[in-house]
């Protein structure tokens, strides 16, 4: 069990690192809307990235825990996304 709790937290170290990628770039992209002004929540772009995901592999992940997992991540990037258009980096 030791061993397995190990790989889990190099995973979620992994994880992250990931989601943090994530959310910078969510807040580069609210800039650049800012800039071209486009609202950050769009829709279709989201509901396109469900549908994709869906799709891919998953061994032990369903398609609703898959969905509300990503309905998190997105929504937490859309608030990135909203401080990236009221911040400014130069």
């Amino acid at each position: 069990m030791d061993r397995q709790r190990k790989k889990i937290d190099k995973i979620d170290k992994k994880l992250l690192q990931l989601l943090d990628e994530r959310m910078e770039l969510a807040e580069e992209i609210g800039r650049i809307k800012k800039a071209r002004s486009l609202p950050v929540y769009d829709a279709r772009r989201e509901e396109e990235l469900v549908k994709k995901l869906k799709v891919l592999p998953k061994k032990t992940l369903g398609d609703g825990e898959m969905q509300e997992l990503f309905e998190h991540i997105i929504r937490i990037s859309r608030r990135h996304g909203e401080r990236g258009m009221h911040h400014n980096k130069s």
